[in-house]
């Protein structure tokens, strides 16, 4: 199964990552990170992966950071989900970069040789689902936007360095969304520890309070309008999200397959004089897990692929790339709970591993867009009608 992505050992050595999964048990246990989890991947450099070399980054392409958040979801769930939020605003970045070669490209460099966390602070409540729109306000003042709202849930916002928000210029106009970024600790701002969850209860997705803070407008990183689907950039950015955000869920259903294995290797059944691994019954199980697994790998690494050559247009791939993160959700915690069932009444255990793996994976469901606005804009996609990520009960045309 690990053909079908490309060796990351170069840029997160296996070392680090066996680390990581010593300490998930305890992150799960408290809630929160352990400060060493954020220090393993920093020492790495893994806060910089997908900045151009050129940039000082560690110059990844997106398969190799799903490669790599794949390997993060099998060691530690919640800090995989965490950090990716990090990867999504850095992929979103370099995307504009790679189109503009602006000053956006002094940020990158900065996050790349300090290590910065980069909190991606684009869910709110009241969108329905949307990417492409924010209920935070923003005015002009001076050289600063105010912005002011609210964001949640929002993953590693307490040990976050930079926050990259989007927000709605309250003076409208063709570009009146804007996406910036600003230092955590800038006035206004306001975390919450309000995040206590029965899955991912490591990816300290808290809660972030905007009170009139002010984002330098060099600060702002991007601008667009609101509701459209017609910006490169941001369809790029979504994909990023899609594909990294899969490899992360498909990386909790390999760690459930592979204890599965395990315990199917070390169970008998005694009457049979046989462990279960040896009967094809168990056999033909754990295939038709594998099947769907399998599928959705392949389809997260092409797609990754696509969006890396830049010879296909991302907004031309949105349909595919959202249609693989709705399946993947729906085909990996299906994978954990067939694996739980072949694990047996063990599986149960209220400390044991698949456990937290069934918990943890159930959290696929709640990422943006959601499953509503997924099925509603592929539908219209596919009947030829205007779609985008602004669930609508309206009919088309009224």
């Amino acid at each position: 199964m690990n053909a079908i992505w490309p060796g990351t050992e170069h840029l997160l050595p296996e070392s680090a990552v066996a680390e990581l999964a010593s300490l998930t048990e305890e992150n799960d246990r408290r809630g929160r990170l352990s400060d060493r989890s954020i220090e393993i991947l920093r020492e790495a450099g893994y806060f910089g992966l997908p900045v151009p070399s050129d940039l000082s980054g560690g110059n990844a392409s997106l398969v190799e950071c799903c490669a790599i958040q794949r390997r993060l979801g099998a060691a530690d769930p919640g800090l995989s989900i965490g950090v990716n939020m990090h990867i999504f605003s850095m992929g979103f970045m370099v995307e504009h970069w790679k189109r503009h070669h602006d000053e956006s490209g002094q940020l990158l460099e900065q996050i790349a040789r300090q290590g910065q966390i980069v909190v991606s602070a684009f869910a709110e409540p009241g969108l329905g689902g949307s990417l492409t729109r924010s209920n935070c306000t923003a005015r002009r003042v001076g050289d600063d936007w105010l912005t002011s709202g609210l964001k949640v849930p929002c993953s590693l916002a307490e040990r976050s360095d930079l926050l990259c928000l989007q927000m709605i210029d309250e003076a409208g106009g063709p570009e009146s969304l804007l996406v910036g970024l600003v230092p955590t600790g800038a006035p206004g701002i306001k975390v919450e520890r309000t995040w206590n969850t029965l899955g991912m209860r490591a990816s300290e997705s808290d809660t972030i309070k905007l009170t009139d803070c002010p984002v330098p407008d060099d600060m702002i990183v991007h601008r667009s309008s609101p509701g459209s689907l017609g910006d490169e950039v941001f369809a790029a950015g979504t994909g990023w999200f899609c594909v990294t955000s899969t490899a992360a869920y498909l990386g909790v259903a390999s760690a459930a397959i592979d204890h599965a294995r395990s315990a199917l290797t070390r169970s008998r059944i005694t009457h049979l004089n046989a462990s279960r691994a040896e009967l094809p019954s168990f056999q033909n199980a754990l295939g038709e897990i594998l099947t769907s697994v399998m599928t959705m790998e392949a389809a997260c690494a092409q797609l990754a692929r696509l969006l890396d050559e830049g010879k296909t247009d991302a907004r031309s791939l949105l349909p595919a790339m959202l249609a693989l993160k709705y399946q993947a959700a729906e085909k990996a915690i299906h994978a954990v709970e067939m694996t739980a069932e072949l694990v047996g009444v063990a599986s149960y255990s209220a400390n044991g591993p698949v456990t937290r793996l069934i918990r943890d994976v159930h959290a696929a469901r709640f990422h943006p867009p959601t499953n509503f606005v997924t099925r509603q804009l592929l539908g219209r996609w596919a009947l030829g009608l205007p779609w985008n990520f602004d669930l609508s009960e309206v009919p088309v045309g009224q």
